[in-house]
């Protein structure tokens, strides 16, 4: 198994607002394909929101003849926005939005795009390290980079679920794209803030890095224990290993 992923409600949500995409087989031009949205706007609101904005994603990449991946994920994205907005215009649901982040891949090389604060992460075997390749479109990781406040102070932590960019809340998306040259054995792990907000990054790493347990297995040691941790929100990861 080179790709496995999965979500869970956590302990606290009555509803999983979260949604994802897995796949080991092409998706248009795309080798392997990962997506992560974690849904807001209440309700059920959240659920689909990052469901349909998964589902868009996905459409439009296997249906796309175009063979450059940047302009693909564009393309992907801005049609999703288009999606999640219409149907929260139906919904009557001001609010009713998703983060997303999403990896393709393609000779190596994984093509990624975020909006808001779920993240993909690169982790290392060999020189047993853990990197978040993403930036998080939140209040306080704006503030962190402009010297405003201080990671992990107490005004950090009492604003980091407040983010700054949505897929379908406003009329066009505004992603990041991250370009990264995987190395046979590195992994390549999405996941929402339920997750991340839970499970300090090395931790994390180490995690991942259990070369003891299937890769399957190993995502739900993250799952379980952000749930020990608390689970105060929905959780979800995909995990990527690159092969040789």
């Amino acid at each position: 198994m080179i790709l496995f992923g999965r979500t869970d409600t956590g302990r606290i949500r009555k509803n999983n607002e979260d949604s994802f995409y897995a796949s080991a087989r092409p998706v248009g031009m795309f080798e392997k394909l990962m997506i992560v949205c974690d849904g807001m706007g209440g309700h059920s609101y959240g659920e689909v929101a990052s469901r349909t904005c998964v589902e868009a994603l996905v459409e439009y990449i296997r249906m796309s003849p175009v063979n450059n991946p940047d302009f693909v994920m564009e393309q992907a994205i801005y049609k999703a926005n288009l999606r999640v907005k219409k149907k929260a215009e139906q919904l009557n649901a001001r609010e009713c939005g998703t983060t997303m982040v999403m990896a393709g891949i393609v000779n190596s090389h994984a093509y990624i795009a975020n909006i808001g604060d779920s993240r993909a992460y690169l982790v290392d075997p060999k020189a047993f390290t853990i990197t978040q390749i993403t930036r998080d479109h939140s209040l306080v990781e704006e503030q962190v980079r402009r010297g405003l406040i201080k990671r992990h102070s107490p005004e950090y932590e009492k604003h980091k679920n407040v983010i700054t960019r949505a897929v379908g809340i406003f009329d066009e998306a505004d992603p990041e794209y991250f370009e990264v040259i995987l190395e046979s054995g590195q992994y390549l792990l999405l996941c929402s803030d339920g997750l991340s907000n839970m499970i300090p990054d090395l931790v994390i790493k180490n995690l991942v890095l259990d070369e003891t347990l299937p890769l399957d297995a190993r995502v739900n040691s993250l799952i379980r224990l952000a749930n020990e941790n608390g689970g105060r929100d929905n959780i979800t990861a995909v995990l990527l290993c690159e092969e040789d």
